[in-house]
């Protein structure tokens, strides 16, 4: 196998990881948290993809990581097929189509996308959840009660972590822009 395709491999592991770390941090932390009316809904797959999807130059490569993703996500977590197999894509696609506006790879810019790619997944939940009747709560509800702490607690994993999942995800697409 060539560094090509294992470079492939590590962002594959990489998101897989994730993925885990999401149900983890909400069986071993977030389940004392969710007793009351707050939901905090972890997402540290999507902090990863955002990352990676501001280094990666290949938008192929990225909808397929978002379809495979998000369909992975959806049959584990939501049981729904469709809810992150759709709105996983066209973040990343977004993200890609505009991630030429951004000078340098830094805090502040990947902070702003990541909260923007958390609200518009959240919210995009939420529509497609109250669009197949599966949710009864009103907007007011669900801005307070789910998408404000989960976006307070995902901004603050993400500045715990921001340095080791730079580092990791700079090294894992490195050597492919370097070797097109």
């Amino acid at each position: 196998m060539n560094i090509k395709n294992r470079k492939v491999v590590g962002q594959v592991l990489f998101i897989f990881l994730a993925f885990y770390l999401d149900g983890l941090m909400k069986w071993a932390f977030l389940n004392n948290m969710n007793h009351g009316t707050f939901a905090v809904l972890p997402q540290l797959m999507l902090m990863l993809i955002v990352m990676l999807t501001m280094r990666i130059d290949n938008r192929r490569q990225l909808i397929t990581y978002g379809v495979v993703f998000g369909l992975i996500y959806d049959s584990y977590y939501y049981g729904i097929i469709g809810l992150y197999t759709i709105l996983l894509p066209l973040l990343m696609v977004g993200i890609d189509h505009f991630k030429f506006l951004l000078v340098k790879n830094n805090l502040g810019y990947e902070l702003s996308i990541y909260f923007l790619s958390l609200t518009f997944l959240q919210s995009g939940i939420y529509l497609l959840e109250r669009l197949l009747q599966q949710t009864n709560t009103n907007v007011f509800d669900f801005i307070t009660y789910t998408l404000g702490p989960t976006l307070l607690w995902n901004i603050v994993v993400f500045f715990i972590l921001y340095i080791p999942l730079n580092n990791l995800s700079e090294w894992l697409v490195k050597y492919r822009r370097d070797n097109k």
